[in-house]
């Protein structure tokens, strides 16, 4: 079945220009920007690394670099900086550690004398 997006911000690294439509509402968006940046994330599938979508989104806004907009519109930006900012070694160093270099803790063995 084929999805179609009548957004005019569709784009690959927006789909259903989710970001774009949210960033035309400024304030009127009430947010919350961490379900935006989800459902954005769900929408880009399993063929589109997040942190490569949200640099080309961020540059497609022009929103890389300056002052994020006020309130929960603002608060998106911040959160798609933040995604943005995720190589995937960065992910992998931090993921995909072999057991032996994570931090062992935890309960202790209760001994019974």
């Amino acid at each position: 079945m084929a999805v179609t997006y009548t957004s005019k911000y569709h784009a690959p690294e927006d789909p259903g220009g989710i970001v774009g439509e949210i960033l035309n509402m400024g304030a009127e968006f009430e947010g919350p920007a961490q379900d935006a940046l989800l459902g954005w994330t769900l929408r880009l599938g399993d063929t589109q690394d997040p942190a490569v979508a949200a640099r080309a989104v961020l540059k497609k806004y022009g929103l890389v670099e300056g002052p994020a907009p006020e309130g929960a519109c603002g608060d998106l930006v911040k959160l798609l900086r933040e995604t943005a900012s995720y190589s995937q070694a960065r992910l992998d160093a931090h993921m995909c550690r072999p057991k032996s270099a994570r931090r062992r803790g935890g309960r202790k063995a209760r001994h019974s004398d």
